[in-house]
């Protein structure tokens, strides 16, 4: 291969190199716009509302999807389409809000300072569990000795967070009967809220929340999908809004 060529084939490599850099530094912008949406709407008490921004191509357009009445739905699409990075929000099937400047602009400094510590929180609790699993014993809610551990630092980071609330949310796979997987993720779920209270942190900033399999994480029924729908689940937000369901933070069961 000649000079010329070794340039053209550098070039080009140089340019793959950068389209790929660009799509993971996209994806993680999108991750982030999700979760801080999710933030927000655990801070207005909105938890049931779940935000979606599209991968395929990347979009910084919201679709919202949950069990809300009409009124609440519209204050989670209004809530979504006012974060800056977001280009418009929607329910799903329905028309597309845009943000408004004036809702943007008009947002004080102690909001901010909220959001702030909620966010500040919530990656606290993230960090946490990032490589940890809380897990239980199979078909049970029994919490497994290395799970208590996790929880006693989990506990210790959420007293320092003032009083935010936190919302538990308890995930099944999609295996076995619907019904029975529900009650099992309420029961832990419930389990996880009384640990958080036996190491002393307020069980009327708590409320706990099972979902069984109605909102998995992965598609699909095989061992990797059904260990990441497994899975404990914790959203911080303002203690002046409690959250109706659950707090953030991913684990498995």
């Amino acid at each position: 291969m000649d000079f010329g060529g070794k340039i053209l084939v550098g070039a080009a490599a140089t340019v793959a190199l950068g389209l790929v850099g660009h799509i993971l530094s996209g994806e993680s912008f999108i991750s982030d716009l999700e979760k801080q949406a999710q933030t927000e709407l655990a801070a207005r008490g909105l938890n049931d509302a779940m935000v979606t921004l599209g991968r395929a191509p990347l979009s910084r357009s919201a679709i919202l999807d949950g069990d809300l009445a009409d009124d609440a739905k519209q204050e989670a699409v209004n809530v979504v389409a006012a974060i800056p990075g977001i280009s418009g929000a929607s329910w799903l099937g329905q028309e597309q809000v845009e943000p408004e400047a004036s809702e943007q602009s008009g947002t004080t400094a102690a909001k901010s300072d909220a959001d702030g510590k909620i966010a500040q929180c919530q990656d606290g609790v993230d960090k946490i569990i990032e490589t940890r699993k809380i897990s239980f014993r199979s078909g049970s809610a029994y919490v497994s000795p290395d799970s208590n551990q996790i929880l006693d630092t989990l506990a210790k980071a959420l007293k320092s967070c003032d009083g935010l609330s936190i919302a538990v949310e308890g995930h099944t796979d999609d295996n076995g009967d619907k019904a029975v997987n529900k009650v099992m993720s309420q029961e832990r779920a419930d389990r996880i809220k009384a640990g958080l209270v036996d190491r002393g942190i307020s069980a009327d900033l708590i409320t706990a929340t099972g979902y069984g399999s109605t909102r998995p994480r992965a598609k699909g029924s095989d061992e990797a999908a059904d260990a990441q729908n497994r899975r404990i689940e914790f959203r911080i937000g303002s203690a002046n809004a409690a959250p109706k369901i659950d707090a953030k933070a991913q684990q498995g069961e």
